[in-house]
């Protein structure tokens, strides 16, 4: 009996032995077709040489919406690499819109900087309505696009917009500033104010009815005296007014996806209408992985990249941000400002670890063109772990991940093996 147990256990030894050698193997191979599909780039937006992206004009030269995300809402790298992008699809690539995952009516604040010199980069940021934005990468960013505007002629300057919806503070400001001169802005519109001037979770079942009487007024309002493209920007704030309204009806203790279904919903809409308003102008959009890819992943949630694949189908690429280990800048409730968090290990099976393997630290890579070679379309055709890190992170919270097929979900994948936090604004 002894033995028989002797001769099982060395069985079984050597079972688990062969398989970690198989796996051990197949990952080393894996590997090894991976590095022969990277395209590795620089970082920094300093570095204005775009040799290391010159392989992505063939992939990009017939997309009209190219989506990059991020996997976390405060890394320093993400940013840096997407001001990059922006300077590279500007320059080379012929876009003129940039649309960032902020407050529709708020960014237009930041528009009236970059494009017309007004205001200040500090009052741009602060209309956006997320404090993730907040950072000295984004002002850069924001400032690039001003300089570069001021040597440009007025139909090659990049617009600067938001595709979000989740407040109605600053649009019912701009209705009222333009209806209250014209004797248009009603009682019924007047008393909503104060409502929309509340956070969201406080409104009563009154505020919800202001807001809703007011709107239902708006609604009939033409605009006929603003002129046409004043006007269509005019009904745009009412239009976002309305699904911030039927944002707050979608809340639901029983489906708890609803509310966040519908924001993804309004935010394709709102990026389809500045499509359209700008007379389709090549557009770059910036937003968390969450919102730009093409699938939902285990999430299970209906989101804005799903929507413009569809508006899109041949047009729209999605690039997802995937990292290996760092830290993130996040708001710190207690010490109530934003500071830096080391992030926990990464486990061993998520998309990161085995990226982090690769022969380059930073690179991206084209899911598409990589999946010629059968070992890696059946990675990128299995669901796998990937770092997943919304707004609402908080030091100390455990290592985060949302699994995807990644063909499915992102066109491409930008990787970053070390991160550091996002800056405060100097």
């Amino acid at each position: 009996m002894f033995n028989r147990f002797i001769k099982s256990a060395f069985a079984l030894l050597a079972f688990v032995c062969f398989q970690a050698s198989a796996i051990a193997q197949t990952n080393a191979e894996l590997i090894n077709a991976l590095n022969q599909q990277l395209i590795p780039i620089k970082v920094e937006p300093a570095d204005s040489n775009f040799d290391d992206l010159q392989k992505l004009k063939p992939l990009l030269k017939d997309k009209q919406v190219i989506g990059l995300g991020e996997a976390t809402h405060g890394t320093h790298e993400f940013f840096a690499f997407k001001h990059r992008m922006l300077m590279f699809l500007v320059k080379e690539m012929g876009v003129k819109s940039f649309v960032i995952e902020a407050d529709f009516a708020g960014t237009q604040q930041m528009n009236d900087y970059v494009v017309y010199g007004k205001g200040d980069v500090q009052k741009g940021l602060a209309g956006m309505g997320f404090g993730v934005w907040m950072t000295q990468e984004v002002v850069d960013m924001a400032n690039w696009i001003k300089a570069y505007n001021a040597t440009q002629l007025p139909e090659n300057k990049v617009s600067f917009y938001g595709c979000d919806m989740q407040w109605g503070t600053t649009p019912i400001k701009q209705l009222k500033d333009y209806l209250q001169p014209l004797g248009q802005f009603t009682p019924v519109m007047d008393r909503s104010v104060v409502s929309f001037n509340q956070y969201t979770a406080s409104l009563s079942n009154q505020d919800k009815q202001n807001i809703k009487d007011a709107v239902t007024e708006l609604s009939q309002v033409k605009f006929d005296e603003a002129g046409i493209a004043k006007a269509e920007m005019y009904q745009q704030y009412v239009k976002q007014l309305q699904q911030f309204v039927a944002y707050l009806d979608a809340k639901s203790s029983f489906f708890p996806t609803r509310q966040s279904d519908w924001r993804d919903r309004c935010m394709a809409e709102n990026c389809e209408w500045i499509y359209n308003y700008t007379g389709h102008k090549k557009m770059m959009i910036w937003a968390h992985n969450g919102h730009i890819n093409k699938s939902s992943g285990n999430h299970r949630l209906n989101r804005m990249g799903m929507y413009l694949a569809k508006t899109f189908p041949n047009t729209y690429y999605a690039m997802g941000f995937d990292f290996y280990q760092g830290s993130v800048r996040y708001y710190d409730r207690d010490l109530r400002k934003s500071t830096g968090a080391d992030l926990p290990p990464i486990k061993p099976d998520a998309t990161g670890a085995l990226f982090a393997q690769c022969s380059t630290p930073n690179f991206i890579i084209d899911i598409k063109s990589a999946s010629a070679n059968p070992l890696l379309k059946k990675y990128f055709s299995a669901k796998n772990p990937s770092l997943f890190y919304g707004g609402d992170y908080t030091k100390g919270r455990p290592t985060s991940y949302v699994t995807y097929i990644l063909k499915d979900t992102f066109d491409a994948i930008i990787f970053i093996r070390e991160t550091i936090a996002a800056r405060d604004m100097i």
